[in-house]
């Protein structure tokens, strides 16, 4: 122990006893010597010993105090040097604790280290006011951190025995996560490799068998492999030899320098064969209120045959939506859009981008829709004809090109009411030995002569082939008024109902029942579906035209909603059996679709069984032009009380249920009714006409409703057979919607 000077304050205490000294004797007054005591410091928390690991994050805690004194400050090392001579990297503080995040090179967890994990040693030291320093204290100890992960996401990987082709420019995305990280849950940097099978660095299939190889060759450093930064989760590799064979290894680092160890197929690897560039390109579908199209596959073929071929109405803005499915190992990376341009080659760049439409847009990500027009259209006939161009490219630069070819066409409404049959009821059957006569009809009533018979006789007409010839047909429930008829089977050839056809009617009556064992193609003659099933399943769908165009409707039959939603139907939001549920929540009702857009039922549809409909009383005729509600039969029931028809029996004719279409949650629709095109007023523009009651249905689920906004014609949908119900309440209902609200004059003819 060394002496030390006096403290500075006890120097004024012995300045007079100095002073007296020396005027009193001259021999030197002997004081005792003065020692300065060391400060004194402890560690109160610290990770515990050498023997129990502790987590990489670690905080140490210490206290300090002086005797003769105070403590001025401390300092610490961590992990001084050992080399003899070495100067120690003393750090000073004035506070009491530190926190260290430590490296550890290891990341397996106590109890499977397969080698000793990282050892780290801090020394703690004390000063005084004077510049004494205590003893040292030193804390040894282990870290351990939880190990970071690393998982290849796209391409996505079903197993590790199956593994698709790519082409050789491919983009893999990879997500991580570092569950005990102190600022970031995410992995500070992933380092990554590519193994191509028949390489001399590493045996491929070796690779393949023990993937934990890897680790073995490489770890903990990696070194050779690339590296990027944790914010970045994709890497694109390029320019891979097609008819070869690849591996692709990522490990993620956390911030105590631990590694993912875990190497597995699938998971942060992703084995593959690399194939040619030219097999393929964005899968692309384009859509709008008339029509949705999806392309089974993708590429660049510009021949017109592969043109989406629909009608557009004129005098109004079309509006085009798409979007592109990468092939596996790309994400989209651009689209252009151009109408009717020369050559596709022509890259001169659009004078606006706003109305140049004959030369490409400008590439972007988002440029995912447009909207042009209007065009004029010149009538039902018209031939202007205009053809869109949209290209799509992903980030392995490959390409697919959609093309729209669009016809414009106006309405004339030169007559008034069309009756279209898109019911698939049975036909007579004639024998084939006696012509005169006809097989009875089996099932269920009607068969199509039957319906038509019931819907357009002119009534008092001996049934074909039917005895006795005294037996005479009933005048139907349409007769009287001025109407066409039209059946729906030789048109699925034709590619559909032109628009010019139905453009010449101001009026549309289509019917259509759920026909669930008519599959086969509309072109196919024994078992054709519905052809509203089929222009709602990618073709273009010609009542949605219609109506845009101003043209009015009246959708029933049952099997309205079934046949268009059908081909989008999501079998997991189904009742089970024959209930099935169309709803917005599970993307089934949406614009595009025929339910969503003319007759307005954007909530959710059930198919139930009810047996009766009854009138919606609380209806108020509060819009100009409404029709009188009051006018309105309070109940339709089944045709219990009606005679049965020829060869038929009671089994076959009086049931007691429908298949009913009903509106199962609340679908409020709201519309500007002001005429000011400055001035918002939102009113109810879809009156409920109709509940269905009984069987399966609940209280107040529309069943009939008739929309009368702005986006499209009027639009009255039923959903029930208008036949199941006695033939006096079906003919009220007919001659309400008729002359209640379209207005039709009708011939005083008997029925």
């Amino acid at each position: 122990m060394r002496s030390h000077r006096v403290p500075a304050r006890l120097a004024w205490l012995l300045a007079p006893l100095l002073l007296l000294a020396g005027g009193c004797s001259r021999d030197r007054i002997q004081l005792p010597v003065v020692v300065n005591l060391r400060p004194v410091v402890d560690l109160t928390y610290a990770p515990a010993s050498t023997t129990v690991p502790s987590y990489y994050a670690c905080e140490l805690y210490w206290t300090g105090s002086d005797l003769d004194g105070r403590v001025e400050h401390f300092l610490y090392c961590l992990d001084p040097p050992t080399q003899a001579g070495a100067d120690t990297p003393w750090v000073r503080t004035t506070g009491n604790r530190v926190s260290y995040v430590l490296r550890c090179d290891n990341p397996d967890p106590p109890g499977t280290m397969s080698q000793p994990v990282s050892y780290h040693v801090f020394v703690l030291k004390a000063v005084d006011n004077l510049g004494a320093c205590s003893a040292p204290v030193v804390n040894a100890f282990t870290s351990f951190t939880l190990a970071p992960t690393v998982t290849i996401f796209d391409p996505p990987s079903r197993s590790a025995l199956l593994w698709p082709t790519l082409p050789p420019n491919v983009a893999f995305w990879f997500t991580g996560t570092d569950p005990d990280g102190r600022t970031t849950n995410r992995p500070v940097k992933y380092k990554y490799k590519l193994i191509r099978d028949g390489g001399t660095e590493v045996d491929f299939h070796s690779v393949i068998l023990q993937p934990d190889l890897l680790r073995k060759l490489y770890a903990p450093a990696f070194a050779g492999w690339d590296s990027i930064s944790g914010d970045t989760c994709r890497v694109q590799v390029h320019s891979m030899v097609p008819g070869s064979e690849y591996l692709f290894a990522v490990v993620a680092f956390d911030e105590a320098g631990a590694y993912s160890p875990v190497f597995s197929l699938p998971g942060n690897l992703f084995r593959f064969g690399c194939g040619y560039a030219g097999a393929g390109g964005p899968r692309m579908t384009v859509w709008n209120e008339y029509f949705s199209y999806g392309y089974l596959s993708g590429g660049y073929n510009p021949d017109p045959a592969r043109a989406i071929e629909i009608e557009v109405p004129g005098g109004r803005s079309i509006d085009f939506n798409w979007s592109a499915v990468p092939l596996p190992g790309a994400t989209m990376r651009n689209y252009r859009w151009v109408i009717d341009i020369t050559s596709l080659d022509d890259e001169t760049p659009r004078s606006d981008e706003g109305s140049d439409w004959s030369h490409w847009s400008r590439p972007s990500i988002g440029a995912t829709s447009t909207i042009v027009g209007p065009f004029t259209g010149t009538g039902s006939d018209s031939l202007e004809q205009h053809t869109l161009y949209i290209e799509a490219e992903d980030t392995n630069l490959m390409k697919s090109l959609a093309m729209v070819r669009f016809r414009v066409s106006r309405p004339s409404f030169r007559k008034d009411l069309l009756f279209v049959n898109d019911t698939r009821f049975w036909p007579d059957v004639a024998p084939r030995l006696r012509p005169d006569s006809l097989i009875a009809p089996g099932g269920m009533w009607p068969s199509a002569a039957e319906l038509d018979t019931f819907l357009y006789a002119r009534g008092g007409v001996r049934w074909r082939c039917y005895s006795p010839a005294t037996v005479k047909s009933t005048p139907g429930i349409f007769s009287g008024y001025a109407f066409d008829t039209l059946g729906t089977r030789r048109f699925g050839a034709l590619g559909g109902i032109p628009l010019s056809l139905l453009g010449n009617y101001r009026h549309i009556v289509w019917m259509c029942d759920p026909a669930v064992d008519f599959n086969d193609g509309v072109i196919y003659p024994k078992w054709p579906m519905p052809l509203l099933r089929w222009m709602s399943s990618g073709t273009s769908n010609m009542l949605s035209v219609y109506s845009h165009m101003g043209g009015s409707l009246w959708l029933l039959g049952g099997g309205i909603a079934f046949n268009t939603l059908k081909p989008f139907n999501v079998g997991s939001n189904d009742l089970g059996g024959s209930g099935w549920v169309f709803s917005s929540a599970a993307g089934e009702l949406m614009t595009g679709r025929l339910m969503y857009d003319l007759p307005h039922w954007r909530s959710e549809i059930a198919l139930k069984r009810p047996t009766g409909a009854a009138v919606n009383l609380q209806l108020r005729a509060s819009w100009p032009g409404a029709p009188d509600y009051s006018r309105l039969r309070v109940r339709l029931d089944p045709r219990t009380a009606d005679p049965l028809p020829p060869l038929r029996n009671s089994a076959q004719f009086y049931v007691t249920s429908y298949a009913g279409e009903v509106l199962n949650r609340i679908n409020d629709v709201l519309e500007n009714v002001s005429t000011d095109p400055d001035r918002d007023s939102l009113g109810a523009v879809l009156d409920t006409l109709y509940w269905a009651i009984g069987g399966d249905t609940s209280y107040h689920q529309p069943v009939t409703t008739y929309y009368h906004g702005r986006e499209t014609g009027p639009v009255v949908f039923s959903g029930f057979p208008l036949w199941y119900f006695q033939r006096s309440h079906a003919l009220e209902l007919g001659d309400f919607v008729l002359q209640n609200i379209w207005r039709l004059p009708r011939e005083p003819l008997p029925r």
